[in-house]
């Protein structure tokens, strides 16, 4: 089936039935009801797939490998915080590559539904020192809520729903509101002063608010894997940023014209 499912995601006209007579939701009913799980060959870390978004996902960051870079990853990292984490499969790829290493880490979605899958891959997996969070970073003050536009799509929802996208995405949007989360605050709790060996933020146009908002986190922090939105950040503007707080710029791994994905590493010495 992920063969098949990704093979129509490649059709045009495949795409555009699927839009029109919203098969998706078809597909999505079925897959609640009977997800695909499977295991990583070597490691045996297990995920499963309860949304077509899913499979897709599943086969770019598991089989292809064109997501990430695991050569950018530091050696033996153990600690970890996933902002924007969806369904959970970064914690998947970690476990994955760290081969039998205990993980500690936090997983951040605004989106409940994805929360709960994320912490279902960490529970799969025995991972008891990784825990999933629901909320969102970068906007308003810890204690409170903020706005968050869930699409029918899991993959596209954002705290910053922009005209462009509501003409490009002709689906529903749903305005829920989430807690407002310190990842600061929620780190020490758990894990007191332990270094973040990896910070992944994918938080939809809210990257700069973060980056401003959580400097004494950074201080902890190793190694930052970012994706950035043309509508909230610029690449530019996060080198600089970040230079200021003793990163360097290691590579771009992805880059279009509205977002991109980069890596950064903190300075020796």
């Amino acid at each position: 089936m992920l063969n098949l499912v990704a093979a129509l995601s490649r059709s045009p006209a495949a795409r555009r039935a699927v839009q029109v007579l919203r098969l998706h939701r078809l597909g999505n009913f079925w897959l609640r009801h009977f997800p695909i799980n499977k295991r990583l060959p070597g490691s045996q870390v297990v995920y499963r797939a309860t949304r077509l978004e899913s499979i897709l996902l599943a086969k770019e960051m598991f089989e292809t490998g064109n997501l990430y870079d695991a050569s950018l990853l530091p050696e033996n990292f153990t600690h970890f915080a996933d902002l924007g984490c969806n369904v959970g499969y970064f914690t998947v790829w970690l476990a994955h590559l760290a081969r039998g290493r205990k993980l500690c880490g936090l997983m951040l979605d605004a989106n409940p539904e994805a929360i709960r899958e994320a912490q279902w891959h960490a529970r799969a997996n025995q991972l008891s020192e990784v825990f999933a969070i629901n909320g969102i970073a970068g906007e308003g003050q810890p204690g409170g809520h903020a706005e968050f536009f869930l699409y029918e799509s899991n993959i596209c929802s954002t705290s910053q729903l922009t005209n462009e996208m509501r003409q490009n995405l002709k689906g529903r949007w749903n305005k829920i509101s989430v807690p407002c989360i310190r990842i600061g605050d929620q780190w020490r709790e758990r894990f007191g002063a332990a270094r973040c060996h990896l910070l992944k933020i994918d938080i939809e146009g809210s990257e700069m608010n973060f980056l401003r908002n959580e400097s004494a986190f950074l201080a902890q922090v190793d190694t930052i894997l970012i994706e950035w939105h043309n509508w909230g950040a610029t690449l530019e503007g996060i080198k600089s940023f970040l230079a200021g707080h003793q990163f360097g710029y290691v590579k771009t791994i992805e880059e279009s014209a509205t977002m991109g994905t980069a890596f950064f590493r903190r300075n020796a010495g």
